[in-house]
């Protein structure tokens, strides 16, 4: 099903490596100081559409471009181990990642170049983790989020952070008081997604999508 997996050439392993350090931005020194594994999985859940669009549009196979998001797991396991904080079920996490990942990898393969595909992609995710904030780009959004509380935990919903966060076992919404406090959902009941449904869910659909995007270029060459 998944076709032969040719070695990707020096071009696609170069774009293999380019993603691969991009999701270590996210151990950088920030408001939470260096090497904190919430802010590297945040980061990294931003990045990983980008990053499988990337490699989609260069070509790159679902199995050799499966080793971006295992290299991120890696530094995410060792960022852990050194840190105050970390996450219950890291593993779940990792599959949600992963099939982020593999949607932007199947979006990356319809693209006629990598970087605006890959920038729209990383765009969307920020336009999604703040859409409960009323995105952040108007006058008055948090006050029009906050004066409609059950829409703000369905937008909340489509954010790839909480997503990912709620997999991982950590409560994003509730942790984050000064981000979402003022879209009026902290007093809110909100179902967490589980992790051990949402992310292999995530992975397998993401994976499925990642295979049909190709079938059409391989079937042209049988023909």
């Amino acid at each position: 099903m998944l076709g032969r997996c040719t070695p990707p050439d020096p071009p696609q392993l170069a774009t293999l490596a380019s993603c691969a350090l991009a999701g270590a931005l996210g151990a950088l020194p920030g408001a939470a100081g260096a090497l904190d594994p919430v802010t590297v999985l945040g980061w990294m859940a931003l990045c990983a559409p980008a990053a499988g669009a990337a490699c989609g549009a260069r070509g790159i196979a679902l199995l050799p471009g499966a080793l971006v998001p295992a290299t991120w797991m890696l530094q995410l396991a060792w960022v852990q181990s050194g840190a105050e904080r970390g996450f219950a079920t890291l593993g779940w996490a990792g599959c949600a990642l992963s099939g982020l990942f593999a949607l932007g990898l199947a979006l990356g393969r319809r693209a006629r170049s990598a970087l605006p595909t890959a920038g729209a992609l990383l765009f969307l995710g920020l336009v999604l983790s703040s859409a409960a904030l009323g995105f952040g780009l108007v006058a008055g959004g948090a006050e029009l989020a906050r004066s409609h509380p059950h829409l703000a935990a369905r937008l909340l919903d489509a954010s790839p952070l909480v997503l990912v966060f709620d997999c991982a076992g950590w409560d994003w919404v509730h942790a984050q008081p000064e981000v979402y406090a003022d879209a009026g959902v902290e007093w809110l009941q909100r179902r967490a997604y589980r992790g051990n449904l949402a992310g292999p869910a995530v992975l397998v659909v993401g994976c499925l999508l990642a295979i049909l995007a190709r079938r059409p270029h391989h079937l042209a060459r049988v023909r």
